[in-house]
């Protein structure tokens, strides 16, 4: 349900649904609509996927084992790469259909070919703004054995400390550059402490759920709150690493919530549910196929229906995409998918939290 809501509110934003809806309305408040998509729908992805990379780990914790890299790096990149690579292809396929030209360099193609855009100034929004995401989820899903290491060779809390102490030194030396470009503001090691309190839930959650009601925490999550609600209030440019960095962990507590109430969830057959469930599952084709989706949505559109037709093939447009992207999931992403499961995870989380193999 969470990644199901994430998605759909980037998908929502790149559709300017809030922009258009306070447009002919009147009604400014509209616009937080986009401002869910726009601000804080990615960095809820990057917990959740944080929360998922561990979760399905922690069998090996349990048994005292070393994480098995060949393996790890191989479901990573099945479950990840096909459905990227095919996003690529269909993306240059739509610039082309749109633009009737490739405008997209050799070197963008290189760069996006082996997920580095995420690491480059001239080529971070390329070819489709949303792929840098895959970029940096790709540098922390190489980090996590690290991760992995500390916390199975010592503790959670030194594996936490380590990570802390790391992206501290990391955001420190790009906050003190004179500008801050956006692969910087982003930069994997900014973020791999907030990225691995996605790991602390789930290593709460199966192996000492009872620890996450310490006041520690509940302290430390209002430091966080506050810091969010004085971040939004005031405009801080050179704190806009750290703004990241909150937003990502503002979603530790919400997703906790979503968490605690999974049996409640799991027996509810509403429609609305199982909107969110098909959605959840096939979140990560949304996320990638949408952008290309919605440009070649409005190009037709606009080419081929009569002008008072138009508003009616764009809404039409809008619901069709996310069967495409469910088919996508279907017959792209499913059949790369491992097919063990660890049995510590419920089949709430397994459907609506993550299946232990998604991505963002």
């Amino acid at each position: 349900m969470v990644r199901a809501l994430a998605a759909f509110g980037v998908f929502v934003y790149h559709q300017r649904i809030g922009f258009l809806l306070s447009k002919y309305t009147g009604i400014k408040w509209f616009h937080l609509i986009d401002a869910f998509g726009a601000l804080y729908a990615v960095p809820l992805f990057f917990l959740i996927s944080g929360y998922c990379i561990h979760l399905s780990n922690i069998k090996y914790i349990k048994a005292g084992q070393k994480l098995p890299l060949v393996d790890y790096y191989k479901r990573r990149m099945l479950r990840l790469y096909p459905a990227y690579f095919v996003a690529i292809l269909f993306s240059l396929a739509v610039t082309n259909i749109v633009e009737h030209t490739l405008l997209v360099s050799k070197a963008d193609l290189f760069i996006h070919f082996f997920l580095l855009q995420g690491f480059t100034i001239y080529y971070f929004n390329g070819l489709n703004v949303v792929l840098w995401t895959i970029s940096i989820e790709v540098a922390l899903y190489i980090l996590y054995p690290l991760f992995y290491y500390i916390r199975s060779k010592f503790s959670l809390n030194q594996a936490l400390i380590f990570t802390f102490i790391v992206s501290c030194i990391s955001i420190a030396y790009f906050s003190a550059q004179s500008t801050i470009e956006l692969y910087q503001r982003y930069f994997v090691t900014n973020m791999w402490f907030a990225w691995c309190c996605g790991a602390l839930l789930a290593d709460k959650k199966i192996l000492n759920e009872s620890g996450l009601k310490k006041p520690v925490y509940k302290i430390i999550y209002a430091v966080i709150l506050v810091t969010f609600i004085f971040l939004r209030i005031f405009d801080f440019p050179k704190l806009a690493i750290i703004d990241y960095q909150i937003k990502i962990l503002f979603w530790t507590a919400p997703l906790l919530f979503v968490l605690s109430g999974e049996k409640w969830f799991s027996r509810q057959n509403s429609i609305f549910i199982k909107l969110l469930k098909w959605l959840g599952v096939s979140s990560y084709s949304l996320y990638l196929f949408h952008e290309p989706l919605i440009e070649l949505k409005n190009f037709l559109a606009h080419e081929f229906l009569p002008v008072k037709l138009q508003p009616v093939g764009i809404i039409i447009g809008f619901l069709v995409i996310p069967t495409i992207t469910y088919l996508s999931y279907k017959y792209i992403e499913k059949p790369f998918m491992s097919k063990k499961r660890n049995t510590q995870i419920t089949a709430y989380q397994t459907a609506t939290i993550s299946d232990s193999e998604v991505t963002i």
